[in-house]
């Protein structure tokens, strides 16, 4: 394949100032990760994808947003790309593991003039994983602004430990996740915006943000009736996540091979870096 990542060595691409700053804030953006012809096979990946659903799709045509989890799965172009590709070698960077695993990857589409907003939330709490070393790289499949639905973080919020209780990303809360009593309810960030710190980032094909799981981020529809949403993200792990199937995870993660405790050395999670391994 060609490299997903530029000819570039990964240093410069996360740089020490960069993983310093994703550190500190939680999130940070990595241009040109993508290259022209890996945007065009992703985008003919998802097009597949919305004609012919994977068993995890979901499609909410009232508000025109389609998503999939664990595409590479399903799709061979999907696997190529998220097992073959650098992504690993920059998450190995960037989280500081020695061994980088991939977990699963995932679609979010919000065709022109999609109403579904993404609620606040910080992704591990959804997860039955326990541990730091947890990151996604979201890529942009489209050119990302305000106008679209771009993706928005509260800066700095991975670092105060605080689990905030799943909800669906549905238009109705029919299918709602179970409660954890060791979770908090999310607080309303979209009435009392000037607490938080939130950023957001313009994208091009090929970029990408990074971001840890325990970030708060959500994002708003896509107001563009003349241009889509497409993001796909992959995430990784890295040495010190083990398996915790706790209340109020989301049950399409969850295995049967694992005991609650347990490293994640299966093969549904591939060691992607180092790849010699």
């Amino acid at each position: 394949m060609s490299d997903t990542v530029l000819d570039r060595p990964a240093h410069d691409i996360v740089d020490d100032e960069t993983i310093e700053r994703f550190r500190a804030d939680g999130v940070v953006a990595l241009r040109n990760v993508v290259d022209d012809e890996w945007v065009e096979r992703l985008r003919g990946g998802v097009a597949d994808e919305m004609a012919n659903p994977s068993p995890t799709a979901h499609n909410y045509e009232s508000t025109g947003f389609f998503g999939s989890l664990d595409l590479w799965r399903f799709h061979p172009l999907f696997e190529e790309f998220v097992t073959q590709s650098r992504l690993g070698e920059l998450a190995a960077a960037m989280f500081g593991s020695p061994v980088v695993r991939m977990y699963y990857d995932q679609l979010f589409v919000k065709e022109p003039g999609s109403s579904q907003p993404v609620p606040w939330h910080n992704d591990q709490p959804y997860w039955p994983i326990s541990g730091r070393q947890v990151m996604s790289f979201w890529i942009a499949l489209d050119t990302v602004d305000a106008t679209n639905g771009r993706v928005e973080y509260v800066r700095g919020s991975h670092a105060w430990d605080r689990w905030f209780q799943p909800r669906t990303f549905a238009p109705t809360n029919a299918h709602d996740y179970e409660r954890n009593p060791d979770y908090e309810l999310m607080p309303d960030i979209e009435a009392d915006r000037d607490s938080y710190d939130i950023i957001s980032f313009d994208l091009e094909p090929g970029d990408a943000v990074a971001f840890w799981a325990m970030i708060l981020h959500g994002s708003q529809g896509n107001a563009n009736r003349g241009r889509a949403r497409r993001g796909y993200a992959a995430r990784y792990i890295g040495t010190d996540v083990r398996y915790d199937p706790r209340i109020g995870t989301a049950q399409a993660l969850h295995v049967d091979e694992l005991e609650a405790g347990s490293t994640m050395e299966l093969d549904r999670y591939p060691v992607v870096w180092p790849r010699s391994a």
